[in-house]
């Protein structure tokens, strides 16, 4: 939800309560106002008709009749012990012109003249409560519509001017890679305080990131460079030194473990920087990947392996599907799957392969029993010595992530499987390539 529209909401909430409160409020005091204006109306009529009757100048001819066929009563009394102080209420009384009940305030008090008594009924017409409650709710509700639009109106018009630094930074901030090696460079002297603010921090803050993915990626670099020359001069000494006539038997072992550690931690070496390199986005360049033509290079790679250690291959493509990353990483991630169903194969077990349009399935035999949750981080402790996928699988599934692709895995006794699950940008209509078997 935008912050505009949580606002507005927030404002319309509160307006709405405040609506409800105010129009019973509105009624109670225009009604007061309204009673207490009839009845001094109502006080100044009958002061007149005191002064009329004890002044002998009115006419009781039209003020005898109690049917109300006019607003005034004027009736003779006995003369009461004590005369009561005026009364004020409301009667409700039919109208003749539109036979609808109309409340009307009444006065009733005792006029003393010449020792006569006369009892007077004042009234007037009130406005109908409904019809002053309907015009009070018209009347708010109008208004209040009025002022909602017009503020959702000018908060949307001033909200374009006073966000537009924020929303610039947010689109700088989208476009921001690390790779190009440049902080952001927003300005920082602003009409608003605080957007201001925010764009010196984030100056300051890429700029930190900047400098530090720098250092770190040189470090990594100096250091895989580094060590790869102390390992080729040691691996070319053993070499020369396994080819000493005078070596016997047991040194010659020992060389030659040493041999296989030290290529180990060459590979180790390159996987390292490989990774860091996959996830420090150094890859960017795509380009359009016959998946099929690599998964066929890979299997020509790994032939005499797979011959050496007896395996069954069995490879069959029903899609030629295209994918859009690069070469270099799409060839690592389907070497890598490869490698691997080779390596933690047992002697004489298989190997399939199928090619569908949107996924790559390589299962191979192996273990009698599933892999763990974590077999492709990268600093895992493996519960089978020498069968561990090594970086192998780690590196899969960076350049999965990085790719915006997806590495699944599952076992089907006895099958580990392995499910590379990607969107191609087209499937040639080739002809199915016949099942190939080894």
């Amino acid at each position: 939800m935008r912050l505009l529209t949580r606002s507005t909401r927030t404002y319309v909430i509160y307006a709405s309560i405040m609506m409800l409160i105010a129009v019973p409020l509105c009624y109670v005091l225009i009604h007061y106002l309204f009673i207490q204006d009839a009845d001094e109306w109502l006080l100044h009529e009958k002061q007149l008709i005191t002064e009329q009757i004890q002044q002998h100048q009115f006419d009781f001819s039209v003020a005898q009749s109690s049917t109300w066929q006019t607003n005034l009563v004027v009736k003779p009394v006995l003369r009461p012990e004590q005369v009561p102080p005026d009364k004020f209420y409301t009667i409700y009384a039919r109208n003749p012109v539109n036979q609808e009940q109309t409340p009307y305030r009444v006065l009733s008090g005792i006029i003393a003249s010449d020792n006569h008594y006369y009892q007077i009924l004042i009234r007037m017409s009130l406005i109908d409560s409904e019809d002053l409650i309907q015009s009070i709710i018209l009347t708010i509700g109008m208004l209040w519509a009025l002022l909602l639009i017009g503020w959702i109106m000018l908060s949307r018009i001033q909200s374009g001017k006073l966000w537009q630094p924020f929303y610039q930074a947010l689109q700088q901030l989208k476009v921001f890679q690390l790779n190009q090696q440049t902080a952001l460079q927003l300005p920082e002297k602003l009409p608003i305080q605080e957007f201001g603010e925010l764009n010196q921090t984030l100056n300051l803050l890429t700029k930190h990131i900047v400098t530090t993915y720098q250092h770190e990626k040189e470090f990594t670099e100096n250091m895989a460079h580094e060590m790869q020359t102390p390992l080729s001069i040691i691996q070319s000494q053993i070499d020369c030194l396994l080819q000493d006539k005078y070596l016997n038997a047991a040194h010659a072992e020992q060389l030659q473990h040493i041999h296989e550690a030290i290529r180990r931690l060459s590979r180790i070496s390159r996987s390292l920087l490989l990774l860091t390199r996959i996830e420090h986005r150094q890859f960017e360049e795509i380009a359009d990947v016959e998946v099929q033509e690599l998964v066929q290079k890979n299997i020509s790679l790994i032939e005499p392996l797979i011959e050496a250690r007896g395996l069954h291959l069995r490879y069959e493509v029903n899609a030629y599907p295209v994918v859009r990353m690069h070469p270099f990483l799409a060839d690592v991630l389907i070497g890598n799957l490869l490698s691997n169903a080779v390596r933690h194969n047992v002697e004489g077990g298989a190997i399939g392969i199928w090619l569908e349009s949107a996924q790559l399935r390589i299962q191979n035999t192996g273990i009698a029993q599933p892999l763990e949750d974590d077999l492709f981080n990268r600093y895992r402790t493996r519960s089978h010595p020498g069968q561990g996928s090594g970086l192998g699988l780690s590196i899969v599934r960076e350049i999965c992530r990085s790719s915006g692709m997806q590495i699944h895995y599952h076992f089907v006794d006895p099958w580990h499987v392995f499910e590379w699950h990607f969107q191609p940008v087209q499937v040639h209509n080739s002809i199915r390539l016949p099942l190939a078997e080894k």
